[in-house]
């Protein structure tokens, strides 16, 4: 779907549009600054994607989370000529704690929001929602906003899933749940492989499903998001 984006005429056009909308003054120069960014982006972020596909799942999640931010950025070029004006949105713009050995449970498990990065930049440009710094999110409530695992979470937890501390954007969701995946495939290798293996754990079943989830849904949300976002520019 993608290879609509993979024409450098089209995307000056497409990009001279949405800075036209947005009140550019200099939105010739930009379009063509951006024109050649903006196809990169998304050539690498589906070279990302494409590979997750094919991988096993014990690399998928670090695949699966920069192949999201490669989209992001693709996203963010459409809305915010500018971007990176700066350094420190270059960073992921979350973080998290260090694990214990033992008795880790990864439905408690927590991401923190940084000040700046990649995090918050998307949150408030693309869905106009501002993370405080130091907030919060464990993987459990993350994991609720995934559409697709509702039925999952009525057969385990017999209950609904609740969402009352945080409303967040699912894409808000997958961007955390991909990130400490990604750190936990990366540096708990042992935890990563037992969960893996020996399928004592009922974590498993969750991170396979979203995995699967998010690997379809967020290029199909972010290339919608693309096309059709003419009306909501800052």
């Amino acid at each position: 779907m993608w290879e609509v984006f993979y024409s450098s005429n089209f995307v000056h056009q497409f990009l001279l549009e949405r800075y036209k909308q947005a009140g550019r003054e200099d939105a010739e120069k930009k379009s063509y600054d951006n024109c050649y960014p903006f196809m990169y982006y998304l050539q690498h972020g589906k070279k990302f994607y494409d590979n997750a596909h094919e991988a096993p799942l014990s690399i998928k999640p670090v695949l699966l989370f920069y192949g999201n931010v490669q989209l992001l950025k693709a996203c963010l070029l459409t809305i915010h000529a500018d971007y990176p004006e700066s350094s420190s949105v270059l960073a992921h713009g979350v973080s998290t704690r260090k694990r214990k050995k033992q008795n880790y449970d990864f439905f408690k498990d927590e991401v923190k929001i940084q000040k700046h990065g990649l995090f918050t930049y998307f949150s408030e440009k693309m869905f106009h929602v501002k993370h405080a710094y130091g907030e919060k999110f464990c993987m459990r409530e993350l994991l609720e906003h995934v559409e697709e695992l509702k039925p999952l979470f009525q057969l385990y937890f017999k209950h609904k899933d609740e969402r009352d501390k945080h409303h967040i954007h699912e894409v808000v969701a997958h961007y955390l749940l991909l990130y400490n995946l990604s750190m936990i495939c990366r540096y708990e290798t042992e935890w990563w492989y037992d969960l893996l293996h020996s399928y004592s754990n009922d974590a498993y079943p969750f991170i396979v499903q979203f995995l699967e989830a998010t690997e379809r849904k967020i290029p199909s949300y972010l290339y919608h998001y693309l096309l059709h976002n003419e009306k909501d520019q800052d």
